[in-house]
C-alpha cells in the first residue's frame, strides 16, 4: 500500500436537508471471526502496520481499535464549510504534531480486497505532552510509532468493505457488502 497524501475533498453541504427525519442506511450482516492482538514496533507507520498485521493473518475485513505512543502525528481534524464555495464542505488541512504524542484511542475499519489496494479508515484521539487534545482522520505515511502501539483487529466474516462512489455525497465511501 502506497503512502496516501491528504486528498482534497469537496462535497455538497445541503444534501442532508432533503432527507432529514428519514432513517436511511446501508448495512451488511456478518459474523465475528478471529481477534488478532498485536503490537507495532518503533518506526512503523501505524496504518501501514495495521494493514500488514491483518494481511499476515489473512484478514479480509475487520474492525480495528488501537492505542499507543507516536513519534509524530498527522491528521485532518474534521470538515468545514468551504471558504471559496459556501455550499460545499471540505476536509480541514492536516495538523502535524511533533512527538512524543500519545494516542489514547484509535478506531477504524479495514479492507484487504481480492482486487485493488487495501484501505483503512481510521480516526483517533491524541494528546500532546502539554495535555492538548486533538482528534481526527488519520492518513498513512506520517504517523510513526515511538515506543509501542497496541492493535486489536476484530475480523468480520461474511462482509466485504468496498470503496464506491456515492452519487449524493460525490465521494468514494466505504460500503459494506455481504459475501459468502
Amino acid at each position: 500500500m502506497n503512502e496516501k497524501k491528504q486528498q482534497v475533498e469537496s462535497f455538497p453541504w445541503h444534501i442532508w436537508e432533503q432527507h432529514e427525519g428519514n432513517q436511511r442506511f446501508r448495512s451488511a450482516a456478518g459474523r465475528p471471526g478471529r481477534i488478532i492482538s498485536g503490537r507495532l514496533l518503533p518506526g512503523c507507520d501505524i496504518l501501514l502496520g495495521i494493514i500488514e498485521m491483518a494481511r499476515s493473518h489473512e484478514v479480509r475485513s475487520a474492525w480495528v481499535n488501537a492505542f499507543g505512543s507516536l513519534a509524530r502525528a498527522a491528521f485532518s481534524p474534521g470538515i468545514q464549510l468551504s471558504a471559496a464555495k459556501p455550499d460545499r464542505v471540505e476536509r480541514r488541512p492536516n495538523v502535524n504534531l511533533p512527538g512524543p504524542i500519545e494516542m489514547w484511542s484509535g478506531m477504524g475499519r479495514l479492507s484487504i480486497p481480492d482486487k485493488g489496494e487495501p484501505f483503512i479508515h481510521f480516526h483517533g484521539l491524541v494528546v500532546t505532552p502539554e495535555g492538548q487534545l486533538y482528534g481526527g482522520h488519520f492518513f498513512s505515511g506520517n504517523n510513526i510509532v515511538y515506543a509501542t502501539f497496541e492493535v486489536h483487529i476484530q475480523e468480520i466474516l461474511g462482509v466485504e468493505f468496498r470503496l464506491e462512489k456515492d452519487e449524493t455525497v460525490e465521494l468514494a465511501l466505504i460500503e459494506p457488502k455481504e459475501n459468502v
